[in-house]
């Protein structure tokens, strides 16, 4: 069963599931955290990725391990640790997955502010408010046509190779 937490009946549900659980003396229950950063952000994210892949000339790949996760975002994604074994100084890059959906409307943020500053206007990425359910609005029509004539074109050149 799933809860929103937002949501004062799903709340009160989630206690009253809880409790009966308790009182039930299982040995064993296993609650898992479904806050993972959700499908629509992760297509909202792959589709600002695409559009700065195509503006710099680069491969998507490279744009989100540079651009978005490198540069743009390093407090969210980089870490460093010392190996023990060979005693040499790593970097780590966290993947997408990882993050939840709070995490994940940061690292966006980040990636518009950084594109804004780098490109100095050249470039300007479709914008959206992420809410806190993962669901993407656009500000204006002009930011919702540009985002999907960015998955159309990405779609044309996914057939074609």
């Amino acid at each position: 069963m799933n809860y929103d937490f937002t949501n004062a009946q799903d709340r009160k549900r989630f206690v009253k599931r809880a409790n009966a659980l308790l009182k039930s003396k299982r040995n064993n229950v296993c609650l898992v955290d479904e806050s993972n950063r959700t499908p629509n952000q992760n297509s909202y994210l792959h589709v600002l990725i695409r559009i700065v892949a195509d503006y710099t000339g680069e491969t998507e790949y490279y744009a989100k391990q540079v651009y978005f996760k490198q540069l743009a975002n390093p407090g969210i994604f980089c870490t460093v640790t010392k190996d023990t074994t060979i005693g040499k100084v790593m970097k780590l890059i966290r993947s997408t997955a990882e993050l939840d959906i709070t995490e994940m409307r940061r690292a966006i943020e980040g990636f518009h502010v950084w594109v804004r500053d780098t490109f100095d206007g050249r470039l300007i990425l479709p914008e959206a408010t992420l809410a806190d359910d993962g669901s993407v609005v656009f500000k204006s029509q002009n930011d919702a046509l540009a985002y999907h004539q960015a998955q159309v074109h990405t779609s044309k050149e996914e057939m074609q190779l």
